[in-house]
Order: structure tokens, then C-alpha cells, then sequence
């Protein structure tokens, strides 16, 4: 669904909502019809079922297995222990031994936390696995695990153990200053519910010391058909997904006298609840305002229609806070309101929330609110909600034109809210024709009434964080008491709305011409040369209906400035993005924009220029457009850069308390050797640097001369079609003989080993950081060698120092290789553990990729990455975006262009002793960077 939840409209114009429809013979009382296109169905004993047909992507199947129950059904001895079952699931069950789980899945070509997934709520458990279908026995095997999972899990007691380190590490990664408050104002946001109490994370104390029959308990107790869903959606006959269903949960036996399954209460109250909190770690000032509602599920076309209400509300109300936003006298940097979803199944909530500039939380508190008082007196404007009207519809629009090309993932989310929240399904097609009649009938009288409804006095909650710090002024309960009877007792002026009601560009460029056409027909795209010095890659496709994909560089980039203007270089963009173009502001630049989709964005590396964006087919001269003003028409807009550099300022002060920023800074430094391009947190002479002439000077001496540009688009067009609208744009734009070229600024590395040890965490909580870089060996081979290698010691550093020893949550190997400035890489390992195990943890990663490097990968884990690449090649093989990149390295790399077969045999011939070699030549124990954070000393 749309939107998850809805409201019902209130009987003062419930009367007229009648009267708008009854001339389409739409009756608001008949129930929103459920996708006819999905096969549901409830088993004997209890489990329900949803299958559906979809080919996006093809030969592959997405299955869930959902539990309706989490965190919240945890007795207090099982606090942690919902997400705990859930992490057990994947170490051992009656059909695939310990490991075997993973190992099997990693075999067939699924790669474990993308395609190979779970999550813990508090109020479900949801399983993800996506399997290939063109070979029944992977189809199998896939049903098998999800069968396994829920009932056949083994809980051996070696294993769960070995996991609690695992989970443990896990809520080791999450303490800090949001942790920290967060158990502050929870209990105070939540007074009185379950939900307080019940962190999925749970309680380290219970982790570390339950007893394995307790883990059991929860298991059998919550894991009972009728509290499950199977979700099936693919490339696959609905027939025999149907017969898989039933094959593999049929059998499972309903269990006699199970807990009820009763949702958790949220409680009224008539006194605002406030919570203010504070932390010497924090990095922003902030708060939020709830006002609690019953929740309200959608069954009728009028919860429908009363659901676009909402949408159009919440749409308007934050174009006016974004209008204020955009003013640098706005005491919050950002704002944010919305009737939407709140925690927990019982309550929704209207929110009206804002980051606040320092010491200006009680203003921003008072003018968002009187903001929110202001539609509640005054309303909305016609014209605000025509364009409301106008986007949500293009929205709705797109989507369904991307029925049949909808990923299958998607559909599974929305088939699990069914099941767990009954959120409507009547299918996106549906979806549009019912709002296609609806919205023309909601009137300015019902919408604003919303307010009335959800702005009031009770079931009030407030939360308030802010850094502990010198000089920050912290407020208090009185303050902020007064602070919403300050808005409300203001007086009001109704909002004027000031639309332009003029063309986005006036004048038309004048028309270049083609002067070369060469075609590629081995894989479908053409390539144009222009009058002006414009290149143009054009491959049109059909795997989504109604996207183009943009992408556009030259060389020369922020290298050809000195390094005391590396912060305009990075900022130029940005804030020409925020400036508007031409004739118009940003704010009136996007009610101009009003329902065409049309995205486009700018940046500045130290090599090239870089425009990249989408739009929709009826929209690329839009965005032609929008890219030919940008090129001639581009203004630092005063207010723009002033609530940027506003926002830098206040970021950075905050920022400078996080000592996982930090370090970050520091570590950068180091590897750098205090470069001064690359800036992880300014300084404020650095900030003073920034100036606004130089940021419209930079972006208009990179992107005003269109002489060797290439663009690419990939999506769904027809080239003879659109070359016109090429020549007018691209080929209009301003040229001049005269194009840059880069220079090798690149950051030098340390020579031999460097180690920080930057003792400055106030938790019990360590971050490892390990940085290699050197000469890389460029050419077509080794890019898959470096490419498989970095996949396997993904795996194998997991097995070693996750599961083996139970000693972080997560670690990650990246390996990236450049051809310029010059042929080398960077390879780097992070992770994080408990700073006991630092030492110990390192010496185990070292030994384990020595081990490969002497002996080599073994045939099993060859096998599983070879069938990985292949798999997420077949996947990628229908996307617009991947071809974009294809095409893009192509025209920066030289690189080649492979077909599917192509890359099946490269990723193939890649052996053992290719990864050996790779290692020994890029893994250098003798030269490296090592990083790590650690606990301050006492």
C-alpha cells in the first residue's frame, strides 16, 4: 500500500465527501479490493500464505518467512532473546548442520546479508532469502531453510554460546550518545507501555547469561503456524509455489493453549510528557512533538480516500517548513512534520520535529508550532493543493506504470504488512485509477479540517536532545511549557502563496547538430558526437517503463585548483543545487517543477566534473532543460549559502564532540599524511576559506563550457526520437575550444607501519581500521582477480572472526583500484569488537589471510564466489543503472564490455593460484595503516 495507515475523515464533512463521489458511483463503504492478481490462502493449521508471479527480476524467487512476534512477547528473562532466536536460525536446524546453512545458500549463489537476511522488531521476526529458479533443486533447497526456520531450528548449545559473542558485539556497535538518550527518554515518550521495556537489542547481562532451554521456549512458544505468513513472490508458476507451500508447512503441528498473541498498549495522557536529555557526545540539538492518535486500519474506499487527505496534508504543511528552511534568519536547520506511523500497533502520530541551530531549541519549537497553528487557523492555499494534487498523482502515476517491472522484494514488504498490520493491497494499477477518481474530489474544507483533529492539548510527548557542552544552553520543562503556549497564543498571518506562472526557460538554446553517429551492436547503444564538442551514449531499453538514467563527466575537476580551496571546490555544487537556476529561487524552481520528474545533481571530484540524474521519458526535455540553465543561468543564491554555511558551522561544533568523528579525523590524517584536500572535520580557518563569489566562480569554470562532456542515458527511449532534443540541449550548450585536464593531487601514504591507538571512546566499544595501498597491476584479468579475492576474504574473515569466535557483528573488506591519477589501490579492513579482544582479533585476521595467501582459496570457497557473480551479473543484466555504469567505465576506463557469457567465462577463469598471487602482491603485513578506537583511560 501507498501509505501504511489511514484516518477517517470527520463526520463535519463526511457528508460532503458523499455528495463529491456519488456522481462517479464510487460507494465509499465497499471494502478496498485485495490484488486479484495474488494467490492467499490459509493453511489447516493456521499459517497463511501469499504467492505471486513477477518477473522482475527474472529467474528469481524471493521468499519470507514472517513471525508475528517479537521483543514484545519477551518474558522479562528472555529480554534480547526474540533477536537472539533469530540470529540462532541461521546456526544450525534439523536439515543443514551449523554452518552448512550459510555455506549451502553462499553455494548457490546467494550472498549472505543481501539476498540471505532477517530482522527483529518488536513486533515481528522477518526472514528474506532470494533463490535462483532455474534449477528446481535451488527452488528446493530454498523452501527447505524456510521450512527449517520455522520449526526445525537446533539450538545446539556449542552454537548458541559461540552467537552470544555475536549478539553481544552487535549491541556493542550500537552504544554511544543516541543509545544513551535513548534510555533516557523512552521510558518517559513510552511511559506506562511494554514498549519502554523492550529493546529488541534486549539486555547484555540476560545475552551473556541465559540458559539455552530459555532461547528454546521463546522459540516454541511464538513460533506456531497461525502466528506465520509465507510470502512467495518470483519467477515462478503460482501452481507450484502453491504445492511448495503446502509440501513444506503443512505438516508443522498447531500448537494447543499458545500465549495469546495481544498487541502492547501505548497509554493516553492529558499532561504533555517531556523528556529533555542531554550528552556531552550528542552531535545536534533537536526535538520532537507527538501528538498520539488511535491507529486506524484501512478497509473502505473512504479509509482510502480519507488516506490521499493525509498524504496532501503532510505534503504541504513540509513545503512550508522547507520555505523556511531557506531563510537564514529560521531558527532550526531543518523541520519536518507528518501524520504518520508512531511506535508500537495501537497509536499513530502527528509529529512536528526539527534540528534546531545552537541555543535556538525554544524558537524552533515556537515557529514550528506556529507554523502548524497557522494551517490550523487559516488552512491551506487552492494553490497548494492543486500542486499537492499534481504530484502525488505523477507519483502514483510512475509506479504504475512500472506494474509489471515492480522488483519482487518490493511486493514481498508490502504482502508482510498485510499479514502483520492488514495494510491494504489493492495493487498499484488500482491504486492509481482509485486515486485518479478520488483526488479530484477532496476539497480545501476537508483537508484542513485534518488539523482541528490532530493538533490538540492531550496525548502529547516531547522529546528533547541536546549536547552537553560549554556555552550550549540546555532548556528546561517550564520553558518549554511556555514555549507551546507562546505558539499557540500567537497571533497569525495567513500564508501567502507566491507561484511564478512562467516557462522554466525562456529563450530556446540555439540547435547543434550531429556530426558523427557510430553504433554498437554487440550491446545495443549509439554513440554521438555534437557540434560542440558533446559526446552522447545513448542505449535505449524496456526493463523499466518509465526511467532514464543520466549520468555525464568531463575531465579536470577540482585538481585545478590549490588546496585552499578545497571546500568551495566540494561545495560549489551543493550549493548551486540549493540556489535555484535562471529566473527562479529553489523554492519557486520546485512549484515549477510541480509533477514532472525530473532529478538532476552536480559534483566535483578531484578529477573530473560529474552531472548525474533520472527522469521520467515524458520529462527528459525537462531535465534538458534544467541541465542547459545550469550550465548558462547558475547563481549562488545569498539565503542558499547562508543556511548551508549556518548548518556547516553548526554541524561541525557538534560534530567535534563524537569521538568516532573523531577519530575518523584523525585516522584520515594519518593515512593522508595531513593532506589538506582531504578534510574530514574543518577547522575554522579552513571554514573561513569558504567563499560564495569562489563557489559561483568554480562551478560555473567547470560545468559553463560543454567542450568534451559525455553523456549517457540508458533507459526507455527511442533514439532516432530523441536525438532533436539532444541537439537542441546538448547541443546547444556553450563551447569553447579550451578544455581542462587533471593533475595528480592525490594524497600520499605512509611507508611502513603506522599504528594510532586513539583512546578517547566513552564506551566499552573498539573500531579497527587496517589500511593498505600501493601499485596496482591494471589490466581486464586482474580486475576480477582483485574483485573475487576482496569476496572471499569477505567470507572467510566472517567465518574466522564472527562466527568461529564469536568476536564482532559485522566485517568489511573493500578493495579499490583506480587507473587515475595513477594505477594503485586501497585495501582496507574494518570492524569493531570489545577492546579486550583488539590485539587478539588482529593477530587471528592476519593469520587467516596468510593462510589463503600460502595455500590459496579452497575449491568450495571458489565455487561460491564464482556463483555469486554470476548470479548478481544475471540480475544486473536488466537494470538501467548497472548498464549506465557500464557504459560510464567504458568511456573513463577504456574499460571493456563484457556480455553475460563474456563475464562467465572471465569470473571463470580465475584460479586459486591467481587469488594467492593477488594477495601476496596487495596484502602488504609490512606496510599498512592501523587504526584503532578505544575506551578513554580512566
Amino acid at each position: 500500500m501507498y501509505k501504511q495507515k489511514c484516518f477517517i475523515l470527520m463526520a463535519l464533512f463526511l457528508g460532503l465527501t458523499l455528495q463529491a463521489l456519488h456522481a462517479q458511483k464510487l460507494n465509499l463503504d465497499d471494502k478496498i479490493p485485495f490484488d486479484p492478481s495474488i494467490t492467499t490462502g490459509k493453511l489447516a493449521n493456521g499459517l497463511t500464505y501469499y504467492i505471486k508471479k513477477n518477473s522482475k527480476p527474472e529467474k528469481r524467487l524471493e521468499i519470507r518467512l514472517a513471525v508475528n512476534a517479537g521483543s514484545i512477547c519477551e518474558s522479562e528473562e528472555q529480554r534480547g532473546l526474540a533477536h537472539f532466536c533469530e540470529h540462532m536460525c541461521f546456526n544450525g536446524t534439523k536439515n543443514f548442520k551449523k554452518a552448512e546453512l550459510v555455506n549451502t545458500l553462499e553455494r548457490m549463489g546467494i550472498k549472505f546479508g543481501a539476498e540471505l537476511n532477517a530482522y527483529t522488531s518488536f513486533d515481528e521476526t522477518v526472514y528474506k532469502l532470494s533463490v535462483p529458479t532455474d534449477k528446481e533443486e535451488l527452488v528446493e533447497k530454498g523452501f527447505q531453510v524456510m521450512e527449517d526456520w520455522a520449526h526445525q531450528v537446533s539450538f545446539d548449545t556449542t552454537e548458541i554460546n559461540k552467537e552470544r559473542g555475536v549478539v553481544l558485539e552487535e549491541w556493542r556497535l550500537g552504544l554511544g550518545a543516541n543509545d544513551r538518550m535513548l534510555k533516557k527518554y523512552f521510558p518517559v515518550l513510552l511511559k506506562g507501555s511494554l514498549y519502554a521495556e523492550r529493546l529488541p537489542i534486549g539486555k547484555p547481562e540476560v545475552i551473556q547469561n541465559f540458559k539455552p532451554q530459555t532461547v528454546v521456549d521463546f522459540y516454541k512458544e511464538w513460533y506456531r503456524p497461525e502466528l506465520m505468513a509465507v510470502v512467495v513472490v518470483g519467477d515462478i508458476e503460482v501452481a507450484e509455489a502453491e504445492k511448495m507451500v503446502r509440501k513444506h508447512f503443512e505438516g508443522i503441528e498447531p500448537r494447543k493453549n499458545g500465549k495469546a498473541r495481544v498487541e502492547a498498549e501505548i497509554p493516553d495522557n492529558k499532561e504533555p510528557l517531556i523528556s529533555i536529555v542531554t550528552d556531552k557526545e550528542a552531535t545536534r540539538n533537536a526535538f520532537q512533538i507527538y501528538i498520539k492518535q488511535n491507529t486506524r486500519i484501512q478497509k473502505t474506499l473512504a479509509d482510502y480516500r480519507s488516506q490521499l487527505a493525509v498524504q496532501l496534508y503532510n505534503s504541504m504543511i513540509n513545503k512550508r517548513l522547507y520555505e523556511l528552511r531557506m531563510k537564514p534568519e529560521t531558527p532550526f536547520l531543518g523541520a519536518y512534520t507528518e501524520m504518520g506511523d508512531f511506535l508500537g500497533r495501537t497509536k499513530d502520530a502527528f509529529t512536528m520535529s526539527a534540528v534546531a541551530k545552537e541555543n535556538q531549541i525554544l524558537e524552533s519549537v515556537e515557529l514550528v508550532l506556529r507554523e502548524n497553528y497557522k494551517v490550523k487557523q487559516f488552512g491551506f492555499t487552492q494553490g497548494e493543493l492543486d500542486r499537492a494534487k499534481i504530484e502525488l498523482l505523477s507519483g502514483l502515476e510512475q509506479m504504475a506504470a512500472e506494474a509489471d517491472k515492480t522488483p519482487s522484494d518490493n511486493l514481498c514488504g508490502e504482502y508482510v504488512r498485510n499479514f502483520m498490520v492488514q495494510e491494504c493491497v489493492p495493487g498499484i494499477k488500482k491504486e492509481y485509477e482509485l486515486s485518479k477518481e478520488m483526488l479530484p474530489t477532496i476539497v480545501l474544507d476537508e483537508v484542513n479540517a485534518f488539523s482541528a483533529q490532530w493538533i490538540k492539548d492531550d496525548n502529547m510527548a516531547i522529546v528533547v536532545t541536546v549536547p552537553e557542552k560549554e556555552g550550549v544552553k540546555v532548556p528546561t520543562q517550564e520553558e518549554i511549557l511556555n514555549a507551546l503556549k507562546n505558539a499557540k497564543a500567537a497571533k497569525l498571518e495567513a500564508y501567502k502563496d507566491a507561484a511564478e506562472n512562467k516557462p522554466l526557460l525562456a529563450n530556446m538554446p540555439k540547435a547543434g547538430k550531429v556530426k558523427k553517429c557510430t553504433e554498437n551492436k554487440d550491446f545495443g547503444f549509439t554513440e554521438l558526437s555534437l557540434s560542440n564538442g558533446v559526446k552522447v551514449l545513448l542505449k535505449p531499453t524496456d526493463f523499466k517503463n518509465d526511467e532514464i538514467k543520466i549520468t555525464a563527466f568531463s575531465f579536470g575537476g577540482g585538481s585545478n585548483y590549490g588546496a585552499e580551496d578545497a571546500l568551495n571546490v566540494n561545495l560549489s555544487a551543493p550549493i548551486i543545487g540549493q540556489s535555484g537556476v535562471g529566473d527562479f529561487d529553489q523554492v519557486q524552481l520546485n512549484k515549477i517543477l510541480t509533477g514532472k520528474i525530473a532529478y538532476i545533481t552536480f559534483s566535483i571530484d578531484n578529477l573530473k566534473q560529474n552531472i548525474n540524474g533520472s527522469c521520467a521519458p515524458k520529462d527528459l526535455e525537462t531535465w534538458l532543460q534544467l541541465n542547459y540553465l545550469y550550465a548558462t543561468q547558475s547563481h549562488v543564491d545569498k539565503n542558499a549559502f547562508d543556511v548551508t554555511m549556518s548548518s556547516i558551522r553548526n554541524n561541525v561544533k557538534f560534530m567535534a564532540n563524537n569521538p568516532k568523528v573523531l577519530f575518523q579525523d584523525t585516522l584520515t590524517k594519518l593515512v593522508t599524511l595531513n593532506d589538506p584536500r582531504s578534510i574530514v572535520l574543518p577547522t575554522d580557518k579552513q571554514l573561513a576559506t569558504i567563499s560564495k563569489d569562489r563557489i559561483q566562480a568554480i562551478f560555473k569554470e567547470r560545468f559553463s563550457n560543454a567542450n568534451g562532456f559525455t553523456y549517457i542515458l540508458v533507459g526507455n527511449f527511442k533514439t532516432d526520437e530523441i536525438i532533436p532534443k539532444l541537439e537542441q540541449y546538448l547541443g546547444g550548450l556553450p563551447s569553447n575550444a579550451q578544455t581542462d585536464k587533471w593533475k595528480d593531487v592525490s594524497p600520499r601514504f605512509p611507508s611502513g607501519i603506522v599504528k594510532l591507538d586513539y583512546k578517547k571512546n566513552s564506551e566499552p566499544q573498539s573500531s579497527i581500521s587496517i589500511t593498505m595501498k600501493g601499485t596496482y597491476d591494471w589490466n581486464e584479468k586482474e580486475k576480477f582477480v582483485s574483485r573475487m579475492m576482496t569476496d572471499i576474504l569477505n567470507i572467510k574473515l566472517r567465518e574466522a572472526i564472527r562466527e568461529d569466535e564469536g568476536g564482532t557483528y559485522g566485517i568489511n573488506v573493500g578493495f579499490a583500484p583506480s587507473l587515475y591519477p595513477k594505477k594503485e589501490y586501497v585495501f582496507s579492513i574494518n570492524f569493531g569488537c570489545k577492546p579486550e579482544n583488539v590485539q587478539k582479533l588482529i593477530e587471528k585476521l592476519f593469520a587467516e589471510v596468510k593462510k589463503i595467501a600460502d595455500n590459496g582459496p579452497t575449491a568450495d570457497d571458489m565455487n561460491k564466489v564464482t556463483e555469486t557473480l554470476i548470479r548478481e551479473r544475471e540480475k544486473n543484466d536488466k537494470e538501467n543503472a548497472y548498464w549506465l555504469a557500464i557504459i560510464l567505465n567504458r568511456s573513463l576506463l577504456n574499460a571493456d564490455i563484457y556480455s553475460f557469457e563474456g563475464y562467465s567465462k572471465m569470473v571463470k577463469s580465475v584460479t586459486p593460484e591467481d587469488i594467492k598471487k593477488a594477495l601476496k602482491k596487495y596484502f602488504t603485513p609490512d606496510h599498512y595503516v592501523q587504526g584503532v578506537l578505544l575506551p578513554e583511560e580512566n
